[in-house]
């Protein structure tokens, strides 16, 4: 019990002794604040004196005040800013990948057909593989956005490339009354003039449009969307030409709305030849280094030269010609030089100088002298070999009430031939020797 009390009293003494302790030093030997004194009955340490205040906004720059309230302000505009220019950026891509018009300023119109009993899905897939819109979903969100999938209307509609889907739906909604339709036959053989002279005669075309007609059968650059028309910037002579499409637009019978505009006739007579020429077609011209003009030229003297039966043999007879760089001496190619189609020609009018007189020049003349059909295509890439093979070099007639030719190897058969023509009786009305009587 006696340590007991000694215990007690030591612990008094202990409340009752201030302690005091060494300042706590760091690494560089300096004291951190001031002697502390510890109670141990209130179980807490209280300074001696006050220490220095730390970190209060007295100790900073004007410069470090700012920046500390203007970072957060920066940050958040920087990051709108990124944000901006990165919607931005989409916007632009989506519209200029899904939305905006094909062609910028362009007047080119397609024809485009709606039948009756079209989906959506399938109208936005034909304005999409005509090329008059960029993509088939976005046209068909936009038309459901607008509530427009039941109202665009069945008909036929030139549309342009140049249309946004705003207009393009716009046209779709308001339908097309019907239209109606003229059918025009051109015979193989016809001239740009012979067909400007049967669209006026049909009804189709004034004299206005015929003119029109006519001048654009003279412009390349309309129509050089087509490769075969293309092709002709780079021939020889190209404004020499009587009319620059001679020779493309192919002869068949057609179906024209009456309201048709010119360029819309000879879109037509176009995409007909380019369906004739085929892969095939051109494989071919090119095993026989010729070009499509050079075929097309050819087929066109072969298709006023002779009927469909002596095609190929005619058109060995020019092969051979054209194998030694001599002229055709084609009655065909005078025919279109003088605008007379007759059995014989003077000599005054064998010796006219033109470019496509092939009593004059060598070869092929300057371009096509009429619109071929297709026999005479094919017969002008695929000649007679027999003939080829023999060499036959000329025909004429064989009298003056057919129109059957005789070939010959040599220029002392074929006088004799030309003889026996002339001495043949004449038939009336009298048939042309050259020309393809249909």
């Amino acid at each position: 019990m006696a340590r007991y009390r000694d215990d007690k009293k030591w612990i008094e003494d202990l409340n009752n002794e201030t302690r005091s302790f060494a300042p706590i030093k760091r690494g560089s030997g300096k004291t951190d604040g001031e002697t502390r004194a510890f109670s141990l009955e209130e179980g807490r340490d209280e300074p001696r004196e006050k220490c220095e205040e730390r970190g209060s906004l007295k100790a900073l720059s004007t410069g470090v005040i700012i920046w500390r309230i203007g970072r957060p302000l920066l940050i958040l505009a920087v990051s709108a800013a990124l944000v901006f220019f990165i919607g931005l950026a989409i916007y632009h891509y989506v519209e200029n990948s899904y939305v905006a018009p094909v062609a910028d300023n362009t007047s080119q119109t397609v024809y485009v057909e709606i039948k009756s009993g079209s989906s959506l899905s399938k109208i936005a897939t034909l304005l999409y593989e005509k090329g008059i819109i960029r993509n088939k979903f976005a046209f068909q969100l936009y038309a459901d956005l607008n509530d427009l999938g039941g109202s665009l209307k069945a008909g036929e509609y030139n549309l342009s490339p140049g249309m946004t889907l705003e207009q393009i739906a716009d046209i779709l909604k308001e339908g097309n009354p019907p239209r109606t339709v003229t059918k025009v036959t051109f015979v193989e053989g016809s001239t740009v003039e012979d067909m400007a002279g049967k669209l006026v005669d049909s009804g189709m075309f004034d004299q206005a449009e015929k003119n029109e007609f006519l001048k654009l059968c003279d412009d390349v650059d309309a129509f050089s969307g087509y490769d075969f028309i293309a092709a002709l910037k780079g021939t020889e002579k190209l404004n020499s030409r009587r009319y620059a499409l001679e020779g493309y637009l192919a002869p068949n019978t057609y179906q024209f709305y009456t309201d048709a505009t010119p360029k819309e006739v000879i879109t037509k007579l176009l995409d007909q030849f380019k369906n004739v020429f085929n892969d095939e077609y051109k494989q071919r011209a090119a095993e026989l280094n010729m070009t499509v003009d050079q075929v097309v030229t050819l087929a066109s003297i072969i298709e006023w030269e002779a009927t469909e039966g002596d095609f190929k043999k005619v058109s060995a007879v020019f092969h051979n010609r054209l194998a030694k760089d001599d002229t055709f001496s084609s009655c065909a190619t005078l025919r279109y030089v003088t605008g007379v189609k007759k059995q014989t020609y003077t000599d005054e009018e064998i010796k006219i100088d033109s470019p496509y007189n092939t009593y004059m020049y060598k070869g092929l003349p300057l371009g096509a002298i009429n619109n071929p059909g297709v026999k005479a295509i094919d017969a002008a890439l695929y000649p007679n070999q027999e003939f080829i093979d023999q060499g036959m070099y000329y025909f004429c007639n064989k009298n003056k009430t057919s129109s059957e030719l005789v070939f010959a190897k040599t220029l002392k058969e074929h006088n004799a031939n030309k003889a026996a023509y002339e001495a043949s009786p004449t038939a009336t009305p009298q048939p042309s020797p050259t020309a393809n009587e249909d």
